[in-house]
Order: C-alpha cells, then sequence, then structure tokens
C-alpha cells in the first residue's frame, strides 16, 4: 500500500512540473500510461476548465480482440494530443443508411478545473440502449459539474452485438460493453491521481441502459470491482427493467450467424465473425424503432447476460440480476430515481412514426402483461392482468389518441416505475445498513429539452429530461436559457447535490439555503422514503405513486410465476 501511495505521489509532483513548465491554455499530464496535452475550455463568465479527450483505456478490440474481454491499454510514448475525442463506438447514423463510429472507440475523457490536490471522481456511463450514442461533450458537456469541484470522466463501451453478442457458452461468454466500462474503472483508478482526482472516492453514475450497467457493477461479482468505485447513481433504469438484460442470449447469436451463412455451431461462427468486416454487423445494431411491438417492454437483443460457469476470461455476471440483489445488496452508498413520465419518450415517438403500435395492443392484449412475469399467453391470468390494467389506466375504452395521457401512464409504470421501485425495496431489504437514497425527478420547466424535442405536450418530465440539469448539451438545445428562469435553480440544485453524494455518500449533508434546507431522507428497510425534485424539493416518507404500484404488486403476487423473474 505504501508503495502504491508513494507512487501516485511521483506522478502528482511530476504532473504538478509539467504544468507549470508549459503552456497554461495547454497543459500537459504525465500519468502512468503516458503523457497528455490538454485543453483549457470555457465554462462561463470567468469560468474555465481543463479538458483531456480521446485517452485510450483499452487496446483496440479489433480482429482477435473482437468479442473477448477488453486489454489494459499498454500506454503510449511522446505526448499525446488531448484535444479531440476519440471514435463513437460503431452504430447506426441517425441518418438511414448511414454508420457512426469504428470499432476501435475506447476513449475516455477527463474533465476539471485543477490538476493538483484530489478531488472526488464521477465517471459517467451514457445510455442510448446499448446501441447508441457516446461519452463526447456535445452529448455530455461537463461545464455544469466541474464547478462543483468534482473531477468528471466520460467514457465509451462497445454497443450493440459488439458490445453484448453472447452465444450462452464458453466460445462467446457476452458482456464485453460492460467489462469496457470495467477497464475504464482500472485505468482510472490507475492513473487519475496525475490529473487530480482521487482514486480512492470515485462515484460511478449513469442514465436510461448506462444506468443498468451502472447497477449491474454494484451487483458484480468480487473481485471484479472490488474498491474501483465507492457510490453509485443509477437514473431511470436499473437492470430489472424489461429492455435491459437478455436471457436468451443464443437465439440472437444465432440468428446473426445463420443470416450471414455461418450456421448455428457456436464453435466455428464465433471465429467466423471475429474475421468479417465490421460495416456487416450495422445491420444487427439495433435502432430503437426497428425493434418490434412492444419494443422496450421486451429485453432487447443485444445486452447484458449471465455467463457461462466454463467462461475462458474473467466473468462478471454469474447469477441473475434479481438473484444478486437478494444475495449483495449494495456494498456501497446507492442513489436510484427516476422522471414522473418516463414513457412520454418513446409513446411520443411512436405516435410520429408507427401507427400500428396501438392498434396492435388492442388486437392482443397479451402485449400489456410484463413478459418476466412468466404468463402464458391466452391463459386466465394473461386475461386477467390485462383487463386489470386497462380499466385502471384508460378505463377499458380502445387504445386510441384519446386515451394517449393514460397510455403513456401505463407504459411509464410498465417500462421503468415498477421495476425500479421493485429494485429499490429489494435493494432496501437486503442491505439495509448501506445507505440508499431514491428519487423522482418531475420538474417540467425550460431546460426540458427532450420534452421540447418530440413535442411533448403532457405534464411531467420524459425519460432523459433530467439530463439537461446535469450537463450542458447543445446537441439538443433548441434556444436559449432565459438565465432568470427557475430551471436554472432547479439545475443548480441537481447539480449540488449529485456532488454532494460524490463527495460524501449524502446527498444533503447540511443544511444549506439553495437546497431548501431539507434532509433527502434514506429509504427505510419497507422502501419507502424518497425525494420529489420538483419545482421544489419536497422529502416524503413513503413510497411515490403508492396507488399505481399496488396495483402492480397485487397483481404480481397474484398472477406472476416467479421462477422466469429476471
Amino acid at each position: 500500500m505504501l508503495r502504491t501511495v508513494g507512487k501516485i505521489l511521483v506522478f502528482v509532483l511530476i504532473a504538478v512540473c509539467y504544468v507549470s513548465s508549459q503552456d497554461p491554455a495547454r497543459p500537459i499530464i504525465t500519468s502512468p500510461a503516458g503523457q497528455v496535452q490538454g485543453t483549457t475550455e470555457s465554462c462561463g463568465l470567468f469560468c474555465s476548465y481543463y479538458s483531456f479527450k480521446g485517452i485510450p483505456y483499452a487496446e483496440p478490440p479489433v480482429g482477435a480482440r473482437r468479442f473477448r474481454n477488453p486489454v489494459p491499454h499498454g500506454g503510449w510514448t511522446g505526448v499525446r494530443d488531448g484535444s479531440s475525442h476519440g471514435s463513437d463506438c460503431l452504430q447506426a447514423s441517425l441518418i438511414p443508411g448511414e454508420v457512426r463510429g469504428s470499432e476501435d472507440c475506447l476513449f475516455l475523457n477527463i474533465y476539471t478545473q485543477q490538476l493538483v490536490g484530489q478531488r472526488p471522481v464521477m465517471l459517467w456511463i451514457h445510455g442510448g440502449g446499448y446501441g447508441a450514442n457516446s461519452g463526447n461533450s456535445d452529448e455530455f458537456g461537463p461545464e455544469k459539474l466541474v464547478q462543483e469541484n468534482v473531477l468528471l470522466v466520460t467514457i465509451n463501451y462497445r454497443l450493440g452485438a459488439l458490445g453484448f453478442l453472447s452465444t450462452g457458452d464458453r466460445y462467446a461468454q457476452g458482456n464485453w460493453g460492460l467489462k469496457d466500462c470495467l477497464q475504464a474503472l482500472r485505468w482510472v483508478r490507475a492513473n487519475i491521481a496525475a490529473f487530480g482526482g482521487d482514486p480512492s472516492n470515485v462515484t460511478l453514475f449513469g442514465n436510461s441502459a448506462g444506468a443498468a450497467l451502472v447497477h449491474l457493477l454494484v451487483l458484480a461479482d468480487a473481485p471484479a470491482n472490488e474498491g474501483l468505485f465507492h457510490r453509485a447513481i443509477a437514473q431511470s433504469s436499473t437492470t430489472l427493467v424489461p429492455y435491459a438484460f437478455q436471457p436468451r442470449p443464443r437465439f440472437y447469436a444465432d440468428r446473426i450467424a445463420s443470416a450471414l451463412g455461418f450456421g448455428t455451431d457456436s464453435s466455428v461462427y464465433v471465429e467466423q465473425l471475429r474475421s468479417i468486416p465490421v460495416a456487416q454487423f450495422i445491420p444487427f445494431q439495433e435502432a430503437a424503432f426497428t425493434i418490434p411491438v412492444p419494443r422496450f417492454l421486451r429485453p432487447i437483443d443485444f445486452g447484458p447476460v449471465v455467463e457461462p460457469l466454463d467462461a475462458p476470461e474473467e466473468t462478471i455476471v454469474r447469477q441473475r440480476p434479481i438473484e444478486l440483489i437478494r444475495e449483495r445488496g449494495h456494498r456501497v452508498p446507492f442513489m436510484v430515481g427516476y422522471t414522473d413520465l418516463e414513457g412520454a419518450f418513446f409513446t411520443a415517438l411512436e405516435n410520429a412514426i408507427d401507427p400500428t403500435v396501438k392498434p396492435q395492443f388492442n388486437a392482443n392484449a397479451h402485449l400489456l402483461v410484463p413478459f418476466f412475469w412468466n404468463v402464458s399467453p391466452g391463459s386466465a391470468a394473461s386475461t386477467q392482468i390485462s383487463n386489470a390494467f386497462r380499466n385502471h389506466y384508460w378505463q377499458g375504452r380502445p387504445i386510441d389518441a384519446s386515451v394517449d395521457y393514460e397510455w403513456t401512464v401505463y407504459q411509464t409504470d410498465h417500462q421503468f416505475l415498477f421495476a425500479i421501485d421493485q429494485t429499490v425495496r429489494l435493494h432496501a431489504q437486503a442491505a439495509p445498513s448501506v445507505p440508499l437514497y431514491y428519487y423522482q425527478f418531475e420538474y417540467d420547466g425550460d431546460l426540458n429539452l427532450y420534452k421540447k424535442i418530440f413535442g411533448v405536450t403532457h405534464p411531467g418530465a420524459i425519460h432523459t429530461d433530467e439530463l439537461p440539469y446535469q450537463f450542458h448539451i447543445p446537441a439538443a438545445m433548441l434556444e436559449p436559457i432565459p438565465p432568470t428562469s427557475h430551471a436554472n435553480t432547479v439545475s443548480s440544485r441537481v447539480v449540488r447535490m449529485w456532488a454532494n453524494f460524490a463527495r460524501t455518500g449524502n446527498p444533503t449533508p447540511s443544511q444549506e439555503a439553495l437546497l431548501q434546507n431539507i434532509q433527502w431522507p434514506m429509504v427505510r428497510s419497507d422502501g419507502a422514503g424518497y425525494l420529489a425534485i420538483g419545482h421544489d424539493l419536497v422529502p416524503w416518507q413513503q413510497s411515490p405513486n403508492p396507488t399505481r404500484m399496488s396495483l402492480w404488486y397485487n397483481l404480481q403476487q397474484t398472477y406472476a410465476n416467479a421462477p422466469f423473474e429476471i
């Protein structure tokens, strides 16, 4: 331990020397991985920060490394230019028929206002359904968080089939993208002190699919994540949400192999898949609305999986998530939450591009039944569940434009809220002595950028609407936000609480005027206690949405066949 501390101090001293002897606008940092030259960027009037982009944390996962665990990057010689992002990971472009990114994409970015000392580290895992987006600053600008005296790291990880294909056996054990996140954490532990970060105080946080990956890392078997992070935040997903975990990966792996003429023998076709041009994977890199109805109410084709017992490389998920929660709980302070109208993100898009959705649900009521309850189509249980949902949410009327809000609330509960609420309750039971915080983000204001983009008029915050309150997102800005807007106050509150959590493990460690002198209650062992984040901060000693959640828990207890629980 003393030897390790000594090495870190040496690198910090070297870094200070380089900063003092170079152009202050283009600092050069010497880390164990090598030297990297950053830039100085603006975060407002009299506000600046240092940026180090496109740093490789693993060797390129190409050729023989495709469908294998990431290999730690060997470092570089000379001074690496950190002024530009590395390549995005391969994904379908927003422009039909075009491709974005590269297979050589395992890069991270570092942002901080100070290069000496030791600041809490916050490592961000982006969302995108395991198939889209990146950690780049046009999507997640660091300007707000760095002003809270934290060091922000954002990362890329392998996406789609390249990131999550699994044969369910030793020939392709899966979870490549998840293990990329783990390798990025290992890089941070070894190198972040040189940039002024504290490797003994790292908070992992993410949104949507990124939050599901955060949750899996919280649950991962030791020693895979031992000491790599010390707090975690899962925003708008956990590994229990319907899309997040793939229980039958072999079906989708075989489907790719068969489509390419490789047969269905995994011992043969995995090697063949390693040798094909990467562009041939693009037809299998899911775009959200090429997924058949009911879309995100079922597992995404390529996502995290249980790894085989005879896997040839390090494994990270050896049991189903619900078993891991019950057996392991959370060993670090954990924050979990969602937006109050999550489903509007998806129903708005479906309304715009797929007029068949509501007729399909009207014609097949079993689509309303959660797949994870393992209820047979056409059974009496299926009929009882679907009727209960139809009567509760839209009073038995046909699903059409007249019940669009009610339909959106149902989608919100099915796709996110019930699974997240169950996650919180299970964690509260499994680890009652470890801090657990629960929130509902319900502010509807000027920074709800995605709601504006999708033209949602229903009240509430939709999926991803909390992100512009944490990050500067120029790619989503439709118009400037007035400096007098209350949304700026809400943003300052969110950023302060998240940074407080990173610093101390408590989002409200002391009374302060910005946070309205409130104390965010920890979740009790019965799952009660949360913070409503709206125009004001309102602590509650109960669970959110109790009437709706009671319906779901009662139906689950009455009709679910537990052996298929994820």
